[in-house]
């Protein structure tokens, strides 16, 4: 059970105004926060966090599951009115990402951003995050709603992961090799959603510094990496940049003829480093 008051006062104290709710369980709090916001249009003005301490129905980016056992992790969901263009919502992805590890750095955690919305630690997923827009949901609003799903492993052990998952996971527990028990999940929270905060607020004109920071901490940047595109297509090649807006800008190791040797990547169904 999450002490939303002390987080809110946290937050407050950061001139952070988000309103903190906390449900025992849900299918996902992505679904769940968009339900109170239609609700109470209004808390979309200062902003919405939900936590909960079990999702039935958590979800990954293109389908994919999010599975955590109750109680153990941090799960929660971020539903505001953007002031920025819809058309820029992508940086919210990789500000939540920077903010995240931005936390998770102060807390003497050795992480990486692996484009464009999930956090590691060493080879394996720590946290990850789905963004979802709705720019004409919400009546009398100029920007719509945007939600930020993230899920965090906090005290999740070995033995609670699967064995199917494509990618390895970990937690920070397993990082830590803590042998004072589990660590504190609402502290935790306290610190990921002040930096997801402040990240956020430099989205909208200070997102090529964002950029930069991002390159310091990238799981991929100037590294050899494989794509698989939505379409099935695979390109090889290496990460020279990323574009304005958070994009890849990849040299291809074997275009095609005709084809450029430089090409910006927008959105991808898997990236893996080779």
């Amino acid at each position: 059970m999450m002490d939303t008051e002390k987080i809110q006062d946290f937050l407050i104290n950061k001139k952070c105004n988000w309103e903190i709710k906390f449900t025992e369980e849900c299918g996902s709090t992505n679904e769940e926060v968009l339900k109170i916001i239609k609700g109470n249009p209004t808390l979309a003005l200062s902003g919405l966090v939900l936590l909960t301490d079990w999702q039935s129905k958590g979800r990954g980016r293109r389908g994919s599951t999010w599975e955590s056992n109750k109680s153990k992790d941090l799960l929660f969901s971020i539903a505001f009115s953007p002031t920025m263009d819809a058309k820029n919502w992508t940086r919210l992805t990789h500000a939540t990402a920077l903010g995240i590890c931005k936390a998770l750095k102060e807390l003497n955690y050795d992480v990486t951003i692996k484009w464009p919305n999930d956090v590691y630690i060493g080879a394996s997923k720590v946290a990850g995050i789905l963004v979802e827009s709705f720019p004409k949901i919400l009546q009398n609003s100029k920007t719509g709603l945007a939600v930020i799903g993230v899920g965090l492993n906090v005290n999740s052990k070995h033995e609670d992961f699967s064995d199917n998952f494509r990618t390895p996971a970990t937690s920070l527990y397993v990082k830590t090799n803590s042998k004072n028990g589990e660590l504190n999940k609402q502290q935790i929270a306290k610190m990921v959603l002040n930096q997801i905060h402040i990240q956020i607020d430099r989205c909208e004109n200070c997102f090529s510094e964002i950029l930069d920071d991002i390159k310091k901490i990238s799981f991929i940047y100037q590294k050899r990496i494989r794509i698989q595109l939505s379409n099935g297509n695979l390109i090889t090649g290496k990460v020279l940049d990323f574009g304005n807006e958070g994009e890849i800008i990849i040299e291809k190791e074997l275009p095609e003829p005709g084809e450029p040797k430089i090409e910006v990547i927008t959105s991808a169904h898997e990236v893996r480093l080779i």
